[in-house]
């Protein structure tokens, strides 16, 4: 018996961690499955944020150039009321 674990010491041992390797896939694959949906998922709300922050900036930038044209069309009606 001593004979046999010592001359199949190594092959035991490589079916213990492919036993081992396969057990804990077979428990994992449904999280290595849906990483995939999540990771689109993650990317999709990134994107979404963005561009929310970016619609933002247009917005606050429509906002105050309408007052600038406005006070630039008060001082030139001015202006053409001195004369």
């Amino acid at each position: 018996m001593k004979d046999f674990f010592y001359k199949k010491n190594d092959i035991i041992i490589v079916l213990i961690i492919l036993i081992a390797a396969a057990f804990l896939i077979y428990n994992r694959i449904g999280v290595i499955m849906d990483y995939p949906a999540k990771l689109a998922e993650q990317q999709a709300k990134a994107q979404a944020e963005q561009q929310l922050e970016e619609s933002e900036a247009v917005e606050a930038t429509e906002s105050t150039e309408p007052t600038e044209a406005t006070e630039a069309t008060k001082v030139a009606d001015e202006s053409e009321s001195d004369d």
